[in-house]
């Protein structure tokens, strides 16, 4: 996983180098441009100008389009069997599919498959028990899953993170000061503190497998159940003064297997975990260390309902500086005043 920490860096600079400086700008947009790229090249592999610029138009289309809470009603309501006939959500889905399965030919076809560390190579060259290679539907639809879990959520909670921070300017100035001497620890609480102040999906569902016992209540085996993470993430036994953004708590006390579930748990926790928590930690280090960031308006940002994701309602808006990128561990540049 370590191995995609350059071209997440790369991605997040080539993003922030167009950020507009001395304004507001919404930062939540921002944040989708360099987790897509940063899932395009690392799913894909793809380095040809042309490809990626194709791939890159077809996904945002899509995204945006399944992404709208009316369309993602109508999802849920005829069922997936049933959305494959319906020419409307064709519109939509096929150029991805036929971009996605010429994408799946090339890589059988290339003979170094064996040699390249993107997930399309690894997944083409995985196979099932019985010895069996995936099929092109098999890997479309993981590839599609990769896609969308791994664009939006880690997006989202970035912003989040960047929304916290300039509202909390001795918690960005802490961070700063550490991620410029090389240090991870409060980064990494910061990760875990957006988190849980402000988890993406605020429940997750299970279906019991066996009859169980919940707060008295008998369930028997086959139903669903839906811990809430919001919740759960609020109790003030397990976090006190649970509202605060304050890493620090978990400097104080590592994160609970049962209580800290943004990304859910047990054998069906999210297999991207640990891929978004260094993608976050990366990019939030590469946007200090190029930039100086103050809240564009007074007041914290609402939390805005996008399909089934929490969102920062103004899109995490904030005023960016620029500065000087400094070496890890070197001395703490000047910081450019904003509208430089």
């Amino acid at each position: 996983m370590h191995r995609y920490g350059g071209l997440m860096a790369r991605a997040a600079e080539g993003e922030i180098e167009r950020w507009p400086v001395g304004v507001p700008v919404a930062l939540w947009p921002r944040m989708q441009a360099i987790t897509l790229e940063v899932i395009m090249r690392a799913v894909f592999g793809i380095t040809e100008a042309d490809r990626l610029e194709r791939l890159r138009g077809v996904l945002r289309t899509m995204l945006d389009w399944t992404t709208q809470p009316r369309r993602l009603l109508a999802l849920a309501a005829l069922g997936p069997e049933r959305v494959q006939s319906k020419s409307l959500f064709r519109e939509a889905l096929d150029p991805v599919d036929e971009l996605l399965l010429d994408e799946i030919g090339r890589r059988r076809d290339d003979p170094s498959v064996a040699e390249r560390d993107d997930v399309l190579s690894l997944l083409v060259q995985a196979r099932h028990e019985d010895g069996r290679p995936m099929s092109d539907a098999e890997l479309r639809d993981e590839l599609m899953t990769l896609l969308v879990a791994g664009h939006e959520t880690t997006a989202t909670a970035l912003a989040w993170a960047i929304e916290r921070l300039v509202r909390h300017p001795d918690k960005l100035r802490r961070l700063t000061e550490e991620v410029e001497a090389g240090e991870d620890d409060y980064l990494d609480a910061v990760v875990k503190e957006t988190l849980r102040l402000r988890p993406v999906i605020p429940i997750v569902v299970r279906r019991l497998t066996e009859p169980m016992e919940i707060g008295g209540h008998l369930l028997p085996a086959g139903v669903s159940v839906t811990p809430c993470i919001h919740l759960m993430h609020r109790r003030p036994d397990i976090y006190p003064e649970p509202e605060r953004f304050r890493p620090e708590r978990f400097l104080e006390r590592p994160a609970g297997t049962y209580t800290w579930i943004p990304f859910g748990g047990g054998v069906r926790r999210c297999l991207g975990a640990s891929f978004a928590i260094f993608e976050m930690k990366t990019v939030l280090s590469t946007v200090l260390a190029r930039t100086r960031l103050e809240q564009a308006h007074t007041g914290s940002e609402r939390v805005k309902r996008r399909a089934i994701t929490l969102t920062p309602s103004g899109g995490a808006e904030v005023v960016v500086g620029r500065r000087t990128a400094p070496q890890r561990g070197g001395p703490r540049p000047e910081a450019a005043p904003v509208g430089a």
